[in-house]
């Protein structure tokens, strides 16, 4: 029988039987029936996609298209910035930089793949051309390039040894080619652009395919002064015609930048996202480097983050429906750094041990409600390991619970609960128990599930857990829960059933719009937020608890870390004065502070100075439960 291996592709917006159809190869020199028997595969492949199944779920837009969705499923991706600054010692070059500077004694991209795989990352990008113009290929469209350094002698090329590299080991392929820069001198023109596009094309045919294109929104002045508006949509189709299976991001349509550059994902974090008038899929990326800086420098070498500091970056990206893209750079040896290698290995062994130390893959799985076929959507299914299959509802049930009951009472210290992402985010409000010696118990909370929520907790033995789905958009599609003993965790915290400020009246010294008003602040939704006019630095949001309640904690989220000095204040009437409970600095993305016990009706989050316009998405009051 005639084998016709293809490759399934889906623009977005394409139906998936059409985008099959598109992809199933023509043999002009091959009967007929050749065609028959590619129609037999299709048929078969129809059958076990998740969509096509008979009773399925009708999706609910927008979804995301395989190459997001496979890209969302690596959930480790890896950075590589590497370049002039690396010999310079800078973060950023001028573009004036001789280019003999670059000179890597023993650079080898094979032992970069191989960490990064040992760390368990998917998809590895390299920074071919920096802010300051210097490309890693030898380009023909510029003299500020390897070809004029003398590395092998001006005939070497690192992005042809990464991407050689890549594809020998297995590894997805990205390049971050920067828009800025500073060598140029034709920037700030639309003659860049053309340089621009130039240069792309020269990378896609010559080094692809690739399955990621990174852009960041850098734009400074150029050498004659002038920043650049840049053809982005020229970009974009350049790319789309070149490489179509390679997903663009962060400036770009189909990855976005979660908005920091602190590995960090908000709780809740949708890949829904507002366009225009409507809503598309546009998952977010989680950037953060192992190092301070983006580049090698020695002086960091001892400054390499921890294991305990990596485990708790995976928990708060891929672990809060996001992929977390860690930056290793090379030294001036062309090598990753042996203090990197080995925590890479310990962040892998990690990771792995996670995933693979289930508790509940010999458990039994009920549900309050199951979808007909009942066999096709049962809800043992969640348990099953396999992404693609899934428990799911009927159409009108949109608040029901699985439960997960085990052989035998067993030590657990994670848990995790994904959605069936091919039919779109529908769980909108969730919470999970624990039973404990036949009394069940609320160890964690959520919103948004999508690709993966991951919480720890303390090493708790339990005899069961269950999911309770409070609200969805469209009946719920879970693909995977249940329960690990992980080698390595981030220190476990079971939540306060609500915010004491949560749907409180709340005032604000000052707010940037009607749509960014302090209620936001104190919504529980984590896409919402109170956000100040940009001159301010200094504002405050005070919350009416409408009584006198007693409280021992807060947290604050920032859009980004801006506020620089605070202080927590409480009163028990409006005409007291203002008491201080903590007084604080550089509060961030992922503040959580315990203080000594204080009783108030009215809190006020005092923000004494901000480096820009505070912005914040969440800011909780809780009592510490006995």
């Amino acid at each position: 029988m005639d084998a016709y291996p293809f490759q399934l592709q889906r623009m977005p917006g394409e139906h998936w039987e059409a985008a099959i159809l598109q992809s199933i190869p023509m043999n002009p020199h091959k009967h007929s029936s050749s065609r028959s028997r590619s129609l037999f595969a299709l048929g078969l492949l129809l059958c076990t996609t998740p969509m096509a199944l008979a009773g399925a779920p009708t999706p609910l837009p927008p979804t995301p298209t395989p190459q997001q969705l496979a890209w969302q499923r690596m959930e480790l991706t890896m950075f590589l910035h590497f370049g002039m600054n690396t010999f310079t010692d800078r973060e950023w070059g001028e573009g004036k930089e001789d280019e003999k500077l670059f000179n890597p004694s023993a650079l080898d991209a094979r032992q970069w793949v191989r960490a990064a795989k040992a760390g368990g990352f998917k998809l590895m990008i390299l920074t071919v051309k920096h802010h300051d113009g210097f490309c890693l290929w030898p380009s023909k469209y510029t003299e500020h390039c390897v070809k004029n350094s003398p590395w092998k002698n001006g005939k070497g090329d690192v992005v042809r040894e990464f991407v050689d590299a890549c594809r020998a080991e297995g590894m997805k392929t990205g390049l971050y080619l920067s828009p800025w820069d500073r060598n140029n001198p034709a920037y700030g023109s639309d003659a860049y652009n053309d340089y621009f596009v130039n240069q792309l094309t020269e990378l896609l045919t010559n080094y692809g395919p690739v399955d990621e294109m990174w852009f960041d929104g850098a734009c400074g002045e150029g050498p004659n002064g002038k920043k650049q508006i840049y053809a982005w949509a020229r970009f974009y189709d350049t790319i789309r015609k070149l490489a179509p299976q390679a997903l663009i991001a962060v400036s770009g349509p189909d990855i976005r930048w979660v908005g920091n550059e602190s590995g960090l994902a908000r709780m809740g974090e949708s890949s829904v996202q507002p366009d225009k008038t409507s809503t598309k899929w546009y998952p977010a990326e989680c950037d953060v480097s192992i190092r301070p800086g983006w580049f090698h420098h020695q002086a960091e070498d001892a400054k390499v983050k921890s294991l305990d500091q990596l485990v708790d970056l995976y928990f708060k990206s891929a672990g809060r429906n996001s992929v977390l893209l860690l930056n290793v750079p090379p030294d001036q040896r062309g090598l990753l750094a042996d203090a990197d290698v080995a925590r890479l290995k310990e962040f892998g062994a990690a990771v792995r041990g996670l995933n693979e130390r289930s508790i509940t893959a010999d458990a039994t799985a009920t549900a309050g409600a199951t979808r007909e076929p009942a066999k096709q959507f049962a809800p043992q299914l969640v348990l099953d390991g396999n992404a693609d299959t899934c428990w799911a509802t009927p159409d009108d049930i949109t608040s029901t619970s699985l439960e997960v009951t085990l052989k035998s009472p067993r030590e657990i210290n994670v848990i995790s609960v994904g959605e069936a992402l091919t039919f779109g985010e529908r769980v909108s409000q969730y919470h999970i128990e624990v039973e404990q010696a036949g009394q069940w118990r609320t160890v964690a909370r959520g919103t948004i599930i999508g690709q993966r929520n991951l919480f720890s907790i303390p090493r708790t033995t339990v005899g069961g857990l269950r999911l309770v789905i409070e609200a969805a958009r469209a009946c719920p599609a879970i693909a995977s829960f249940g329960a690990y003993l992980a080698p390595v965790t981030p220190p476990g915290q079971l939540p306060p059933v609500e915010s004491l400020a949560s749907g409180h009246p709340v005032k604000v010294s000052n707010v940037h719009g009607p749509e960014f008003s302090g209620d936001k602040a104190v919504d529980g939704d984590s896409n919402t937020r109170w956000a100040t006019s940009d001159v301010t630095r200094a504002c405050w949001l005070e919350v009416d608890l409408g009584q006198g309640r007693h409280f021992d904690r807060v947290t604050i989220n920032e859009l980004t870390p801006r506020i620089r000095k605070f202080a927590i204040q409480y009163r028990m009437n409006e005409t007291d004065p203002w008491q201080t409970a903590l007084a604080g600095t550089d509060a961030g993305q992922d503040f959580n502070q315990h203080f000594p016990n204080v009783m108030g009706r009215y809190v006020r989050l005092n923000i004494l100075d901000a480096s820009f316009a505070p912005t914040i998405f969440e800011f909780g009051v809780y009592m510490t439960e006995n």
